[in-house]
């Protein structure tokens, strides 16, 4: 029985067998389909079984500043995938160069880099002075692993120099239509570097101003980080600026050690003229409205009309040598005593170091000699008035000048109702062997050419003393406000004694008369020094053991001793001086307010 169980057994596996191979199949079937189906693996790329992900850092807060300081970057770069398990990784990064650790000191420490795995790489760049100048540094970087980018990162450190300074230029208006016409530049100076500038002076040079410094702020000012200090100067457009469309000069900026900047540059440009000369018809009568600074001669030239017949046409005018600004003058018979130019009549020029009457002079078309005559002074930096196409126009004044007894001096003379024009004071009397002078008389005038008609001309008989003066010396006639009343006075040197008791000749001027008048009550003031507050201090020495200070109040014109400090040495010691000082009061009492004994001064 067990052996027919085991054949049966024997027979239903042999059954199962040759089912599952087929072997009962019908021979007409599809031999291919009782092929078992075999799908093909695809082949991946590089890229497929790597991804990488990459992210930069640089502390931002700090400011780069300086040549060879170093910008550290860290590189962080992710593996989103791998799949290529049996490669060590060969990591690689663009940009500034990396320092990365060893891959198997992150993540399972094994030799390649598994997906979830991060490495951190660092980089320290030095900057240069190139970054300085450009104002940043720019570092694109890229990781590589097992041939395979990651996204690129460009990362922007700004840089700012430790000393630097910026400048902007401006310019009031921007266009120009005639010579002489005035641009207004204004500099801005920053302080665009990181550290504090100052205390210091800090200047513009430009280009079109020549040599001359332009102080921005105080000489003691600080310049923080980003602070700024704003300072302008004049430019007085010329005859060669009309012959060009645009004017464009560059400043620079300098200070506590720092600079030049960058050049800054503000174009003007020129544009038609305000009134063409070709409106104005020869023989004609116009009417010109005074601007600022103008006087009667100078109107005349730029109407080509006869300054005398100018005058006549305006009696109006009481005084034509003190016309005032938004005045109208009639100029009658225009071109009838030279060229019409037309408006502007009178311009300004900033004196530049090096540059005389005459180059100034033709710059403008303007006659030095009266260019010289309507200012005063051809220092660097100083404004002048300039007469604009007066060349060739001066007439020489007629009025008596230097001779065999006479000396003529010039002075600028600031009085009411005056422009503070060329005076001149002709001394006469008799010299000696020295050259020195008694005076016996004095002409104060101005020419026309100076002020036009209607100045100062008067005739002084010197007073009766004996007065010598040293004609050659500038000193022997000084111009100042001795009275403290806002015009000028005069005062003769008399002679040159030894120590310091110089004695003057006083002469005031009194605005309502426009005459200088001798002033006795001023004649015991030797060595005069006029420190305001209408004062004036007067030293003196006595002898050689005694000297000392009085001062003056000035009231009505009349000065009042009020004090006297005197030292004088001891006869016993002279190495010590009693030292006094008294107040004299306005009712003719007096009082002794210090006695003391003091080192003998030097």
């Amino acid at each position: 029985m067990a052996r027919i169980y085991r054949s049966f057994i024997s027979s239903m596996l042999i059954v199962f067998i040759l089912s599952a191979c087929s072997l009962t199949a019908s021979p007409t079937a599809d031999p291919s389909a009782a092929l078992p189906l075999v799908q093909a693996t695809p082949t991946l790329t590089a890229a497929e079984k790597v991804n990488l992900e990459l992210t930069v850092q640089v502390d931002t807060a700090i400011p780069y500043n300086t040549v060879s300081q170093i910008i550290k970057f860290n590189y962080s770069i992710k593996v989103v995938r791998n799949d290529v398990f049996d490669l060590p990784a060969n990591l690689v990064i663009t940009g500034a160069a990396a320092t990365c650790p060893a891959v198997t000191t992150v993540g399972n420490l094994n030799d390649h880099l598994d997906a979830g795995e991060i490495i951190i790489c660092t980089a320290d760049y030095a900057i240069t002075q190139a970054d300085l100048d450009k104002g940043s540094v720019v570092n694109i970087a890229t990781a590589n692993a097992y041939t395979v980018n990651s996204n690129q990162v460009t990362t922007t450190v700004a840089t700012v120099p430790a000393k630097a300074l910026a400048l902007t230029k401006t310019a009031n208006p921007t266009t120009y239509d005639h010579v002489g016409q005035v641009i207004v530049y204004q500099y801005i100076i920053k302080n665009s570097g990181s550290s504090v500038l100052g205390p210091a002076q800090f200047t513009v040079t430009d280009a079109g101003l020549g040599a001359t410094l332009i102080n921005c702020g105080e000489a003691t000012l600080t310049l923080a980080s980003n602070a700024t200090v704003t300072c302008s100067a004049n430019y007085t457009v010329t005859q060669a600026d009309m012959g060009a469309a645009t004017v464009a000069t560059n400043a620079t900026a300098s200070g506590s050690g720092v600079g030049p900047s960058q050049p800054a540059t503000a174009t003007i440009t020129k544009t038609a003229t305000s009134q063409p000369n070709t409106n104005l018809t020869a023989g004609t009568t116009i009417q010109h409205t005074v601007v600022e600074g103008e006087w009667i001669w100078q109107i005349a030239r730029c109407y080509g009309a006869d300054p005398s017949k100018v005058v006549l046409a305006n009696p109006q005018i009481t005084n034509p040598a003190a016309i005032k600004k938004d005045l109208v003058v009639t100029v009658p018979n225009i071109g009838s005593a030279g060229k019409i130019y037309g408006k502007p009549c009178i311009g300004t020029h900033t004196v530049k170091a090096g540059e005389t009457w005459a180059s100034i002079a033709q710059l403008y078309n303007a006659d030095p000699t009266v260019l010289q005559m309507v200012n005063s002074s051809l220092a660097a930096g100083t404004v002048l008035k300039v007469p604009l196409n007066s060349a060739g126009t001066f007439i020489p004044s007629t009025t008596t000048g230097t001779t065999s007894n006479c000396v003529d001096l010039t002075r600028a003379l600031k009085l009411a109702g005056l422009n503070p024009n060329t005076t001149h004071f002709n001394l006469c009397g008799t010299k000696d062997a020295s050259g020195n002078m008694k005076i016996a008389t004095i002409k104060v005038y101005q020419k026309p050419e100076d002020v036009g008609v209607g100045g100062l001309s008067q005739d002084i008989a010197s007073v009766p003393v004996e007065t010598f003066t040293p004609t050659n010396d500038p000193n022997s006639l000084i111009v100042g406000d001795m009275n403290y009343d806002g015009n000028d006075d005069f005062r003769i040197l008399k002679n040159v004694p030894a120590g310091p008791n110089i004695p003057y000749l006083y002469y005031i001027y009194d605005p309502a008369t426009r005459l200088f008048v001798y002033n006795q009550a001023y004649a015991n003031i030797t060595s005069p020094e006029f420190p305001g507050d209408n004062t004036i201090r007067s030293q003196w020495r006595e002898n050689a053991a005694k000297r000392g200070i009085d001062t003056y109040t000035i009231a009505n014109n009349t000065p009042r001793l009020t004090q006297r400090e005197v030292w004088e040495a001891i006869a016993a010691n002279p190495a010590q001086s009693t030292h006094t000082v008294t107040v004299f009061n306005a009712d003719g009492t007096s009082q002794i307010t210090v006695n003391e004994t003091v080192a003998t001064p030097p």
